[in-house]
């Protein structure tokens, strides 16, 4: 036996938000024959989520063990919940900064949104680089050899910290030449 005493803790939340095999099975059978309702109009989509709801309460599973159960489910059918995770945070959709209930409600609206835009709506991972100095307040937005430099004021093409940057990029992109546009007094609100 270890004389950690860390080692000895037993953490009673987790054990009982752990997706067991038959909890992600009956689940699965549950969602199946809800999804068969829901496509031949005999239930709404205010009603599948309620039905959810009945579930749960039925079955004694807290929302983070769903959220589990979930995550097991999508493993089975050959996806990583982190690439997925990603993805949804790619559309404004923060898992760690919102309940997990609202999380159903978040991941609805985006993937509607992503549906109806979905022949003009591009998802891609970008960086971002700022610069804030005597010469310069700017925000760089890096995707691959495409570069967007962001300013409230103008922007001072001569700065040597900016120019240092963006040399120093260009040899990350195997010294393709960078595609530069310029935002500069740009204007922002709230919508």
């Amino acid at each position: 036996m270890s004389d950690n005493k860390d080692d000895r803790i037993v953490d009673f939340n987790e054990l009982k938000n752990k997706a067991r095999e038959k909890d992600i099975d009956n689940f699965e059978q549950y969602m199946y024959n809800l999804y068969y309702s829901l496509s031949s109009g005999e239930l709404s989509i205010a009603e599948f989520s309620s039905e959810i709801k009945e579930y749960m309460n039925k079955n004694s599973i807290s929302s983070e063990k769903l959220f589990n159960i979930q995550k097991e489910m999508l493993k089975r059918s050959g996806f990583d919940p982190k690439d997925i995770e990603s993805q949804m945070k790619s559309l404004g959709v923060n898992f760690s900064e919102m309940p997990i209930e609202a999380d159903y409600e978040n991941i609805r609206k985006a993937l509607g949104f992503n549906d109806k835009y979905k022949d003009s709506l591009n998802s891609k991972v970008v960086s971002t680089y700022s610069i804030s100095n005597n010469s310069n307040m700017i925000d760089i937005i890096l995707d691959k050899e495409n570069v967007i430099l962001r300013s409230i004021k103008s922007i001072d093409l001569k700065d040597l910290e900016l120019n240092e940057f963006l040399c120093s990029y260009k040899k990350v992109v195997d010294d393709k030449p960078l595609n530069i546009s310029l935002c500069e007094n740009m204007k922002a609100y709230e919508y």
